[in-house]
């Protein structure tokens, strides 16, 4: 596989500020009712200890708490916050939307100061402000905006630049194919990875799709699938199964990944399927790179890299200085990419994913 020169991109920052932290609008009757239902929840909420024992206490409420990506997020607002004296707390609820309520009707009573938080469904995002907005915590949402159904953000937010990322990656993915002399290979096709309920997800799609169309406009659309998941490598991979095991006559294959755990589950579906020495998998966030490049059956060898303690210590620091002097919230903040690649030296590029 020949070795492309690694793609840099600069995310736009916007610095367009919110009037209100928490949110647009007061609490709705349908909100209400959400919540009320929410309270009733039994499963446990799982957090971990805080070391600190500050005058002020930040919570971390994530939908896949035990991923990498989350706990290595959660570990850099941690840093931020216990550097500010402040008490840290981290909550998994672990995609489930009723512990994801027990856990917010918690935090609310617990009279946090601050949330940070990635909800399991975005459905629940006016319900989310409308609870904190009444209680008077304001909150930053990481990664999945906290939105309306048109788009229209609800509150702060901190995360990655999807579309350009997407067309980072997509470029990468157009320069494979062109040096594998393969947009003629009848044998060869394109499996994205899409995740279309996720509104974070979206663009990343979207610029992976733009990239293609520029670079490659004449390659055949009947040799482009999609396989829609959860983000997860479980449903990653059992998306990914159905489209391979659909189209016997494809015996190579570029992913082109929604995150890294469904590319991860393509991955394995590819290779249970005979297929992984002549496919290509690339993976978003870069956090399984270390382990997937250094296992010798891995098709999966490249990844655009964001980093999660961008993410976490600039929402954190965010918060913080909120809470101390009152500082407005940028509405938006998109960190950067760089696309890695098996060979590269990942330890100086993405050192916090090494061990």
């Amino acid at each position: 596989m020949k070795k492309s020169m690694q793609k840099v991109l600069a995310a736009g920052l916007s610095l367009t500020m919110l009037t209100a932290l928490a949110g647009c609008s007061g609490s709705s009757d349908s909100s209400s009712a959400a919540a009320s239902s929410g309270s009733t929840a039994t499963a446990e909420s799982t957090t971990t200890d805080a070391d600190s024992t500050g005058s002020k206490t930040i919570v971390g409420l994530y939908k896949m708490g035990t991923a990498t990506w989350f706990i290595q997020e959660g570990a850099a607002s941690q840093k931020v916050v216990e550097e500010a004296g402040y008490t840290w707390k981290y909550l998994d609820c672990d995609l489930n939307a009723a512990t994801y309520m027990d856990q917010l009707n918690t935090l609310i009573a617990d009279k946090v100061d601050g949330v940070l938080v990635c909800v399991p469904d975005q459905n629940l995002s006016q319900t989310t402000v409308d609870m904190l907005t009444e209680a008077g915590i304001p909150v930053i949402a990481v990664d999945d905006a906290l939105e309306t159904e048109d788009g229209t953000k609800l509150a702060p937010w901190v995360g990655i630049d999807g579309y350009n990322i997407g067309k980072a990656t997509g470029e990468w993915g157009v320069n494979y194919i062109t040096e594998n002399n393969l947009a003629e290979d009848e044998t060869f096709g394109i499996l994205l990875m899409t995740a279309d309920t996720v509104s974070s997800c979206v663009p990343r799609t979207e610029g992976e799709v733009a990239a293609l169309e520029e670079g490659l406009p004449d390659f055949p659309e009947e040799r482009i699938f999609r396989a829609d998941c959860d983000t997860t490598a479980e449903d990653g991979n059992q998306a990914a199964n159905a489209v391979i095991t659909g189209h016997p006559e494809i015996k190579k294959w570029l992913v082109l990944g929604v995150s890294d755990e469904s590319s991860q589950g393509a991955a394995r579906a590819i290779e249970s399927a005979g297929l992984g020495a002549d496919s290509m998998v690339v993976g978003l966030g870069a956090y399984l790179c270390e382990d997937e490049f250094n296992n010798p059956d891995s098709c999966f060898r490249a990844a655009a890299y964001f980093s999660a303690l961008d993410v976490g210590s600039t929402a954190a620091q965010f918060m913080v200085d909120y809470l101390e002097n009152g500082t407005e919230i940028p509405e938006t903040y998109a960190v950067d990419a760089t696309i890695v690649e098996y060979g590269d030296d990942l330890a100086s590029i993405m050192p916090e994913y090494v061990s």
